[in-house]
């Protein structure tokens, strides 16, 4: 999710972008299906490996 109403999703899956749009959600199409053959998607695509100052929380 990038914010309350817009997500990223694979922009060949087009039966999940038409259900999203139903559902009120704006998705935001991106080609990601190069991940697939190293076992990953989104997360692994996307995932931090490094980051930089202080440890936070997201969640409070």
């Amino acid at each position: 999710m990038v914010d309350e109403k817009r997500l990223i999703a694979e922009r060949h899956h087009i039966g999940m972008l038409h259900t999203l749009e139903r559902w009120g959600l704006g998705p935001i199409p991106c080609d990601l299906l190069h991940t697939a053959p190293i076992g990953g998607s989104f997360l692994c695509a996307t995932f931090d490996t490094r980051r930089h100052g202080t440890l936070q929380s997201y969640f409070e």
